[in-house]
């Protein structure tokens, strides 16, 4: 094959490497054929300057087209992007997400602390013990750092109240971050961290796809999340009566069912 090079988000070059694609592919659960056929007209199809976004794009829509589920799981890192456009706060995709394990929660709850009044965007509470939670969304990849992890130990200082304190990002944490973390018994919860329970695992444990995933127009993803529909599981659960209630043509819903509903079987 002749050498491509492909453009990075912050204008680096760098040398198409396949095997890249094929580790990132097998790890989403795409089978070893499934996997080759992609390689193979992902190679036919791009050209030397073509962007990681251009590649992300050819290889999702392969993998969606031969193995859905793959595809969800593929795709699961960007959907998390889409969640603050689309008119959904993160702070209640958390508190969503932390019911699911068991947790009772209230979101932008105002504390008054020992110096200044708090917006707390979490407030958690599970066997007995009350957690403190700063959300931080990020609508593009970019590291949360040292400075989000002191202002949210800060916070909990000031307040006083909680037996501990948790920041929950959709992003990686910078190294720094995570020191500190650690130092000051801050929990911390991103994408890929803790190694095996970071934010993605606890949504693919529970089976809790959001609906960002779905191959919709940004208008009917607004009518779900501002409805609350926001993993493919609610979507299941309204049916289409449901999604028509909240502006959905008949025809929309039953696409977007039948996707839901594909991407739950084949995650599961």
């Amino acid at each position: 094959m002749r050498e491509i090079y492909v453009r990075k988000r912050d204008g680096r070059v760098e040398k198409f490497s396949p095997e890249k694609v094929r580790r990132t592919l097998l790890k989403a659960g795409a089978s070893r054929d499934v996997t080759e056929r992609i390689i193979r007209e992902l190679e036919r199809r791009i050209y030397s300057g073509i962007t990681t976004d251009e590649i992300l794009s050819i290889v999702l829509d392969l993998l969606y087209r031969y193995e859905t589920g793959s595809g969800a799981r593929y795709d699961l890192k960007r959907s998390m992007f889409r969640l603050g456009p689309a008119g959904f706060e993160f702070e209640k995709f958390v508190a969503r997400l932390l019911e699911e394990y068991g947790f009772r929660t209230r979101t932008n709850v105002i504390v008054e602390g020992e110096c200044v009044e708090h917006e707390i965007d979490v407030i958690a509470e599970k066997d007995g013990k009350s957690y403190l939670i700063e959300c931080k969304f990020h609508s593009f990849p970019a590291y949360t750092g040292l400075k989000e992890v002191m202002y949210t130990y800060a916070r909990f200082l000031d307040v006083g109240r909680f037996d501990a304190v948790w920041l929950i990002t959709n992003t990686k944490f910078s190294d720094e971050a995570k020191r500190y973390g650690e130092c000051r018994g801050v929990r911390l919860t991103g994408w890929k961290y803790p190694e095996g329970e970071g934010i993605e695992r606890m949504l693919e444990r529970k089976n809790l796809y959001p609906v960002t995933l779905l191959r919709i127009e940004k208008e009917t993803l607004d009518r779900l999340v501002n409805a609350r529909v926001v993993f493919c599981r609610d979507v299941v659960a309204s049916g289409v009566r449901g999604l028509k209630k909240i502006g959905l043509s008949e025809r929309e819903a039953r696409r977007v069912l039948k996707e839901a509903r594909e991407i739950l079987r084949n995650t599961s």
